[in-house]
């Protein structure tokens, strides 16, 4: 017996000690809700000495409960003592009670989340006897949920409040969650949206495109975008969005489905276009007036009629080989059909003198590409049109005209056209002589390459004539 007292007592000290030690604040209470014991925690939890504590626990149902629980836990309180004595007189009452959360004023004014477990004891009849309860505090939990869902609330008014479209959807394209945006984009019913296939919403060739960057994102776990995404709306009408989307995984970070953003795009897509048109229409004006200004050319000067459409179709050609961007080789094109325009005021018994010209007259044909440049001045041009007319009989080695520039100062433009010139006119039928053969151009352009014409001009010349056969054509030629 005496053995079982030793033991029995060691273990009552080994359970005080555990007791007394944590932080967490133990209670035993009887069935009136009498405190029996409470642990010393209880004063670092309030801020209170251990006197006050007892004081207050010990005659709580009397003292104003106003000074420890702060006004938005009362009524959990009182609902939760009221709880506790109709389970007491319920036979079938469970054993453990859900954990209540109060927030308690601690002695200092400052307030403190505690959460709260209660079990009922029982004698060894089975009969209860009181209430055991462990009070643990939770502030920092709390604050951190309170953080956290003042986040997500933050971010969620945000979401919903963004012109564009989000959304969520599963590996299969269903969605499962979108903000308002996308619900009045789309034109359904919440209800109806959520779990809906993308398929139902997009043209198959979009649903197609949907299928085929979704894989990407899905295989690479890198974000992806569509340009152009056509949207049905419940209507039957479409619209068009820019859509970014990216991978979107579960908490094992394995992938769950896609996010993405999708943006309207269908005025200003249609702005483009009306742009383009236009464009387009100013490009067409412009045409135009260059055809009419090379006309008035060639009905002055009829031995070189076709000399500027075909230089312009050589010149062209050559920018290709050149690797020109596309604007560039348009602008050649364009300054080709008109780099002679200055000969308009040159008289026409000189442009068309079978006989060999006098110092004079050929000094007055030296003017033109100056003339010509200074006409071209008063028009707007997407290109620098006026520029290379007036270097197009500039030469590599400053020999050439109006002012003896060299090939660095010469633009790239110019010294193509500086090379088609040459060979279109040297194979061409003149009043002062018959035209040439081809290999005889290639030959004087090969002869000064580097000297009088640009070397990269040349050669890209010559590949044109003994690589690609190139020839010039009889129609005239058409702006592309």
């Amino acid at each position: 017996m005496k053995d079982n007292a030793k033991n029995l007592s060691k273990h009552d000290n080994l359970y005080r000690t555990i007791i007394e030690t944590v932080k967490d604040v133990t209670s035993v209470w009887d069935m009136h809700l009498t405190l029996i014991y409470v642990s010393p925690s209880v004063n670092d939890l309030l801020g209170y000495n251990s006197e006050e504590t007892e004081e207050i626990l010990r005659h709580w149902k009397k003292s104003d409960l106003k000074n420890v629980i702060a006004p938005g836990s009362m009524k959990t309180f009182s609902d939760t003592v009221g709880k506790w004595i109709k389970e007491n007189e319920k036979q079938d009452a469970s054993e453990r009670h859900s954990p209540v959360e109060l927030e308690l004023i601690r002695k200092d004014g400052s307030t403190i989340w505690t959460e709260t477990n209660n079990s009922f004891l029982r004698n060894r009849d089975g009969e209860r006897t009181g209430f055991f309860s462990i009070t643990r505090d939770i502030s920092e939990r709390k604050h951190a949920l309170e953080t956290l869902l003042k986040s997500e609330e933050k971010y969620r008014n945000i979401l919903e409040n963004i012109e564009e479209g989000y959304f969520e959807n599963d590996l299969a394209g269903n969605l499962t969650f979108f903000n308002n945006a996308l619900h009045r984009a789309i034109g359904y019913s919440k209800k109806e949206l959520m779990g809906m296939n993308n398929r139902k919403y997009t043209t198959p060739e979009t649903s197609k495109q949907i299928y085929e960057t979704f894989r990407e994102i899905y295989a690479t776990g890198k974000p992806a975008k569509i340009a152009g995404y056509e949207l049905i709306r419940k209507d039957g009408s479409t619209r068009i969005y820019d859509l970014s989307a990216s991978l979107l995984s579960d908490s094992s970070g394995r992938p769950a489905g896609f996010r993405g953003i999708i943006r309207d795009i269908t005025e200003s897509r249609s702005t483009e276009r009306e742009l383009e048109r236009s464009y387009s229409k100013l490009q067409n004006m412009l045409e135009e007036t260059i055809k009419a200004l090379a006309f008035t050319v060639e009905v002055r000067d009829p031995y070189t009629a076709g000399h500027q459409r075909r230089v312009a179709q050589l010149a062209c050609a050559i920018s290709r080989n050149m690797n020109l961007s596309s604007e560039e080789a348009r602008g050649v094109k364009m300054a080709a059909l008109i780099h002679d325009v200055g000969k308009i005021q040159i008289p026409a018994e000189v442009l068309s003198k079978p006989g060999r010209l006098t110092t004079n007259e050929m000094g007055l044909i030296k003017t033109h590409s100056e003339v010509g440049s200074n006409i071209l001045k008063g028009i707007e041009f997407p290109w620098p049109i006026s520029e290379i007319v007036l270097q197009h009989h500039e030469r590599t080695n400053g020999s050439g005209y109006p002012y003896g520039i060299s090939g660095k100062e010469m633009r790239v433009e110019a010294k193509i056209i500086a090379v088609a010139d040459v060979v279109e006119a040297m194979v061409s039928h003149r009043p002062y002589r018959p035209a040439l053969r081809i290999n005889e151009a290639i030959e004087e352009i090969s002869q000064n390459k580097g000297i009088l014409y640009d070397t990269e001009a040349v050669e890209a010349c010559q590949s044109l004539f003994s690589k690609e056969g190139f020839a010039f054509t009889k129609q005239n030629f058409i702006l592309q």
